[in-house]
Order: structure tokens, then sequence, then C-alpha cells
């Protein structure tokens, strides 16, 4: 028996730990912790890492090309040859393509793939002529990168791990890493808060296990800390406990911010948020006298459709603190996907070229077109959400669905599965039968994460090299092998020439500057990766806005952000607010997860949190049925009754059927959709 170890990045949150699958036989028979190796984890791995490998061998995995033969959505389909179903997706998207335009063609890409995959799926949307290419960051950290993007020019995560074990305050605001990101919580946030003696001050509205560590925990209701944040600085600026010397030199903007946020009192924000006044001044104080401070953001201020404006505010509050380019000091926001920072960073947006440059960017673009050999077309593309409407509109014809699950991840799922029956041509390469490709035309099986070699960047900025460790089942193959096989149907063959994962990064190496020293041959000899930017193979940079900001005058830029409501509020009608957040056993929407034996186990359903006075006024007990209706859909959980969440709130996991229950009402600046936030009745199911 040949058994090896293969050393992994690990395929679930963006922390990047490693660690390795042991292969017997080209069979992934179990995984072993990486203690000799100089890795971000140290060895450890959360509920999710220890049962990566369970879902590689699991009977749902796709093994050969299917073609529906049944209605959309029935998951009807016989298998046929990969050479049939290369022909006819390529003959299809050509028609379709010739009849409509190419603005009628669009590409969903990944997190869960490859930089190098990803790469090669915006090149062939362009290749065919759309810039309708997009992934689901749309959906998780679109408000992200646009606020922070204004406000320093960069929405990267500033600092290197270990920094945040040096800062006196730390504020995780919608962001529950005990949950979400376990590995980092425990070696790095747990340790500064109980052997360096860090604060910690946690905003969200359920007392979650990270919350527990808090010295100040806010609650607001959800949507609303945007209140709370123009309130810290409003707390900031009058009681002058912002850094002048920093604000003089190195920013531009803050008369106009100052005269902004005069009205936006703690009292203020009390009234909107019902957090009260004083805790709101308490924070500010702690936070802006700390001398050093790391703020983290995740989902909670993310998703929602005033999220771009929240992040700006709660940017801001870095900004005047003077908590930039030093140690101690950590700003950034969380993505949901280990190479959820990778995909993007590929060019995988409707108005992005690789390398996160704007469409418009004229240099880069005749860059990238000589190196290409074709022109990147001129019209901008659509957004994720927008696909949907544009579909049901008729402009939108044939989706190409890379390794994600829009059926499951959309809000408003009952519109979206009617879009989906009504596309006329949809394909989804993926490793299971997803709620998406149920309503697909063809369905390509693709290898898992483990069954091929690809790299991925994780939130740090760190970019890795993860190894091939098992043969994929059947006729499964690597997703930019999918892609070329394609690419060489529809005649674009001299454009895509790749034998493997190492000649696509080889490219991305010459097409993308801050990726120019993460070559295989680095990438291989060193398993802890580096940090981008890295411009050749000897440089990386740990820290960000050492000497300047990344705006085109290098100061950041305090702009002024008026309050605004989240996409929905509670009324006399619908009373209660619902949101929803993950658990730390389940990932996105539950393809891998709910297919992992030990996951599934120990988290096997669905329940919705209800504080113990609203449970009693309603006459519901722990356990019972309870009918939860928004003005999309209504659905029954089964009630949590807890002291954990604060009266008039409602959340639940939403690794299940939540998105049914969500609105579709977007972010004004980065098209994200309110996926956190919505008005729901209550009522307990008789009988």
């Amino acid at each position: 028996m040949a058994e090896k170890l293969v050393p992994v990045v690990c395929p679930w949150c963006s922390v990047g730990c490693r660690f390795y699958i042991v292969n017997v036989n080209g069979y992934p028979k179990k995984i072993e912790f990486d203690y000799e190796h100089d890795t971000r984890n140290h060895g450890k791995l959360c509920p999710k890492g220890v049962a990566a490998f369970q879902y590689l061998r699991h009977p749902d995995r796709l093994k050969r090309p299917l073609k529906r033969v049944g209605e959309r959505g029935e998951g009807k389909f016989v298998e046929i040859s990969w050479e049939e179903a290369i022909k006819e997706i390529a003959q299809k998207l050509k028609e379709i393509k010739e009849k409509y335009g190419p603005e009628a063609l669009a590409f969903l890409g990944s997190e869960r793939c490859s930089i190098e995959e990803n790469y090669v799926l915006q090149k062939l949307a362009r290749a065919l002529g759309t810039n309708n290419i997009e992934y689901v960051c749309r959906m998780c950290q679109s408000t992200a990168v646009a606020g922070k993007g204004m406000v320093l020019g960069h929405p990267g995560l500033t600092n290197p791990f270990e920094d945040i074990l040096k800062a006196k305050v730390i504020v995780l605001w919608g962001y529950n890493p005990a949950a979400t990101n376990p590995v980092f919580f425990g070696q790095y946030i747990e340790k500064a808060i109980l052997d360096n003696g860090a604060k910690l001050i946690v905003v969200d509205p359920r007392k979650t296990k990270t919350a527990k560590y808090a010295d100040i925990h806010i609650q607001p209701y959800p949507g609303t800390d945007l209140a709370v944040a123009l309130a810290m600085l409003n707390v900031i600026i009058t009681e002058e406990l912002y850094d002048k010397d920093f604000v003089a030199e190195r920013t531009e903007g803050f008369e106009e911010l100052a005269k902004t946020v005069e009205k936006y009192t703690p009292e203020w924000a009390e009234k909107v948020s019902g957090v009260p006044a004083e805790l709101i001044r308490k924070a500010a104080i702690t936070f802006a006298t700390a001398g050093t401070a790391a703020l983290l953001t995740n989902e909670g201020v993310n998703q929602h459709a005033n999220g771009t404006r929240t992040v700006m505010a709660i940017t801001e509050m870095m900004v005047l603190c003077g908590y930039f380019g030093k140690e101690g000091v950590m700003s950034g926001a969380i993505p949901g996907a280990h190479n959820g920072m990778g995909a993007g960073l590929m060019g995988i947006g409707p108005h992005e070229l690789p390398g996160r440059f704007p469409l418009h960017a004229e240099e880069h673009k005749r860059r990238i077109e000589e190196a290409w050999g074709f022109k990147i077309p001129e019209k901008p593309g659509i957004t994720y959400v927008e696909m949907i409407d544009a579909i049901l509109e008729g402009k939108l014809k044939a989706l190409y669905v890379m390794g994600t699950n829009p059926a499951k991840a959309l809000p408003n799922l009952k519109k979206a599965e009617e879009a989906f029956k009504n596309i006329e041509f949809l394909v989804v390469q993926d490793i299971f039968l997803t709620e998406t490709a149920k309503y697909a035309d063809i369905v390509l099986p693709a290898a898992a994460w483990f069954e091929k070699d690809g790299t991925a960047i994780s939130f740090e900025r760190r970019v890795q090299r993860s190894f091939k460790a098992a043969d994929a089942p059947g006729e499964a193959k690597p997703d930019w092998e999918i892609l070329v096989m394609l690419a060489k149907e529809l005649g674009f063959g001299e454009y895509f020439n790749y034998s493997d994962a190492d000649d696509i990064l080889r490219e991305i190496n010459r097409i993308i500057p801050p990726l120019a020293g993460a070559t295989p041959e680095r990438l291989k000899k060193n398993l802890k990766g580096c940090m981008i930017p890295c411009p050749d193979e000897n440089t990386e940079v740990p820290r960000l806005f050492v000497q300047g900001f990344l705006t085109p005058n290098g100061k950041a830029q305090l702009i002024p952000v008026e309050y605004k409501e989240p996409g929905e509020v509670p009324d006399e009608e619908y009373p209660f607010w619902l949101t929803n957040y993950r658990l730390v056993g389940h990932f996105h929407t539950g393809t891998m997860s709910h297919r992992s034996k030990s996951l599934s186990k120990r988290w096997p359903e669905e329940y919705i949190e209800i504080n113990e006075n609203d449970a009693k006024r309603l006459g519901i007990k722990d356990g019972d049925l309870v009918r939860v209706e928004t003005r999309r859909a209504a659905l029954v959980f089964k009630a949590k009754v807890t002291p954990h969440i604060r009266e008039g709130v409602v959340a639940a996991p939403w690794h299940w059927d939540f998105n049914y229950l969500t609105k579709d009402v977007l972010d004004e600046y980065a098209k994200m959709p309110e996926l956190k936030t919505a008005a729901c009745r209550i009522s307990k199911v008789e009988g």
C-alpha cells in the first residue's frame, strides 16, 4: 500500500490553514495535522478542516457529463460523453451570441476554485465578447471593497496576523470569528485578549461565542450599525480624541466629515439602533484612546443595502485615530471562502480587469490585450443580482456557472428560481448536482479542491499553493481543464495554450503586477507562501499604508457619510427584525458541508433563535415549530428560546433555505443585496 502525505490548503474559510491529505494509491484516506512547517494555523484545525476530506468520495459526486431530459429543476438527466457535452455547449453559446449579441451571455466564477481557474474563466468570457463575469463576492465583500477602496484605495487586510497580538483594543464588528474563522480566533485574537490583555469590543445583535469575551458588547438592531458608527465618529471628533498630526499629514476631507457627523450624536443613534448612548460613547473613547487597535468586519456589516456607507464610516474611525502603517494595528474585512480574495484579483468582475484595475484603465487594458492577443470588450457587464432581472427581462439568454450555487445563495429565492426556469441555456460545472445544477441543460463534473494543483490567496493577502492529493472520481476534470477544452472548441485555442496550472500561473505573473513574484517555483519551495504585493520573487509586503494610502494623492479620503436605513425595517404588519448567521460546522449553501458525515451529524438542521421575553409573549416554548413570514415567503423553523439575542430580533443559520425570506434591494455603490435584514412576523404552528 503506497501511502503519502500531500500538503494542501484548507478549502473552507479564508484563514489559509495548511495540513496534509493522506493519499493511499490515489484515494483520500484521512487528514494529518502539519506541526513541522511554519503555517498560519500552527498545526490547528477547526471542525470543518478536520472533516475536509469526507465529501470527496460521497456517492452524490458527479462523475460524468449530464444532459437534461426533464423539466428545469426536476433533476432528470442522462449521461453523455465529454465530446458531446463540449460540442453542444460551444454550439449553443455561438448561436446565442450570433442571434442576440455577446451581452446575452454571462459567466459566474467561484471563490471555491483556484486563481488559475478564475483567471481562465474571465478570459474566456472576454474572448466571447462580454464583461458579464461575476462571482459571489458581490454578495459577500463588495461593500467592503467599495467602501475601503474609496477611503483607503485598497480593501485588503493591512497587517500580518501577528500584529493583532500587539493591539491594545480589538473591535469585531458584525464578525463572529469563533464560529467563522475559529483557528484565527484561537491562535491570534483569543491570545491577544487572554495573554496580552487586549480589550475586546463586539458589535453584534447576538451574544455570540466571540461576544462572551467582550469588555463592551454593542447590540444594534440588524442593519443599523451605520448609526452606531456615525455616533462613534461624532464622539471621536467632538471630544478631540483623534490623532491630529496623522489627520493633518495623511488625510483630506476632515472639516466636511466633522460638520456632517455633528448631528449624529449617541443620543440620536440610540433612537435608531436601540444601543444606549452611554455605551456608544464608552466604546468610542475606549477605541480612540487605545494607542493601537485592530478593527475587523464581516458579513454583519457587509451584507446590507447600506453596507458601503457603514464600511466607509467604520474605516474613517480607524483613519482618524491613525491606526495604519505600524505594528499593533489591523484593518480588514474577512472574505468568507478560502480564495475569495484571489478570485476577485483575477478580474472576475463586470467592471474590472485582472489585477482589479478598472475596465476603463486604458494603459492596463492595452497591456493585457497585447498579452492576450485579442480585444477586451468595452461595455461594462452587469452584476450578480442584476443578472436575474436580465434573465426575466429576456436580455440574458445563457449563463455558465463554475463552482457556485446561485439558486440557493441569491436573495428572494422564489424570484431567482423563476429566472432559472426561464433561461434559454444554462451550464453548470461543479462537484455535486447543486440546486442550480438541477436547472441546467448541461452539467459538467469537476474535480474537487484536493483533486488538482492550484493557488489560493487568504484574507491575510497570503498566496499559497495547494497540491493534488487524490484522484478525481469517474471522468471529473479540473475546472481549468474543462474551460480550455471549451475554449478550443469555440475556436480560441491559440489564446488558451495551457498544459497545467503552472502555465496559467506564469501568465498571471506577467499580467498582474502585484503577483509577479508569486511564481510556481517560489510557492512550491515555500509552503508558507508570500504576502502580496510581491513584485518579484524576493519581495513581499507584510504591512500596507506605511508610507501612504493607495489613493491618487496618497492620502486617506474622509468622505462624509449620511445615515441610510437598511433594505427593510419592521412595521406594524411585520414587527420583528430578522437576521442570519453562520455555524462553525457548515459552509455557505452546504454543498460540501451537508455531505460531510461528522458535520451534518453535529449540526443537522436549521432553527430560529427568539428572545425568551418575546417567546413568552407569543406563547412559544423551546422546540416548538414556528412560522416565520416575510413579504417574500414563509418558512417553518424549530424555535430556540434564548437570552442571547435581543428582544425584537430573531435569527437563524443561513446554510439551509433562509434566502427565500430575504429581499433583493441593492446597495447603491456596490450592488450588494440586503441579505442580513428583513422585517418578519412570527406565529406558533399549532397542532
